[in-house]
């Protein structure tokens, strides 16, 4: 059962991949081809990488390969963006929300590497009619990924200062598919919404997300510049 909740929020910081756009499948069928390569178990990788930087995953289930200066976590996102741009697709409402919101009040906080995360913002892609967002904190920008909290609270406290707010008082949103991410929402103070693109609501729940809605659909712009927002939320089991 669905209830409808008005948010009111300073800034809104938002994951990219399973909760703006969504890029699960061509992403398996590149880990399943190195997998392969490699004899690693596929779906004990699936299992533990959701929301986690690619090179991290490579630290974890390829040590032998040589990731230095991170060459081979930015080529597997390579590989992705030029096998498989037919099974990326956006979120529902993801692109009408983004065009609805003060563009200098949300960020995006990824774990993906620059190439692939800026490039759905290029021409011909996903997001080519969105403008880049100003504040864009990707894997090289940060020495802790998710569930670490580093991400969320740098592009907080750029966010802050762009807008002449106290960082230590400013209002956060946070949206995530992830429990990494939401764990790292969490852990920097923001109030957290998990989408549900890929895990049931109970397990976002579980997880420690304020609400969960189905996908951006569920979100209504009240206001784009004082962002106050009207939540179609997804119920407590």
């Amino acid at each position: 059962m669905a209830n409808k909740l008005i948010l009111q929020t300073d800034i809104i910081e938002f994951d990219l991949d399973g909760t703006l756009v969504n890029t699960t499948v061509a992403v398996e069928k590149t880990w399943r081809d190195l997998c392969k390569q490699h004899n690693v178990n596929a779906d004990d990788l699936f299992e533990h990488s959701h929301g986690s930087r690619t090179s991290d995953v490579f630290a974890r289930f390829f040590p032998n390969i040589d990731n230095t200066d991170n060459k081979a976590a930015i080529e597997f996102e390579r590989t992705i963006v030029e096998t498989f741009p037919d099974d990326v697709v956006v979120i529902p409402g993801a692109r009408e929300l983004l065009q609805s919101l003060n563009p200098h009040k949300w960020c995006i906080v990824t774990s993906g590497n620059k190439g692939i995360a800026t490039g759905w913002f290029k021409e011909g892609k996903v997001f080519h009619d969105i403008p880049k967002p100003d504040v864009f904190i990707v894997a090289d920008m940060v020495t802790k990924g998710k569930p670490h909290p580093e991400g969320f609270l740098r592009g907080a406290e750029i966010l802050a200062e762009s807008l002449n707010l106290d960082k230590s008082k400013i209002k956060k949103l946070v949206y995530e598919d992830s429990i990494a991410g939401i764990n790292a929402g969490l852990a920097s103070g923001a109030t957290v919404i998990g989408v549900a693109s890929g895990f049931t609501p109970k397990r976002l729940y579980e997880a420690g997300a304020h609400y969960v809605i189905q996908d951006m659909k569920s979100v209504k712009v009240l206001d784009g510049d004082k962002i106050e927002l009207e939540l179609k939320v997804i119920g407590k089991e």
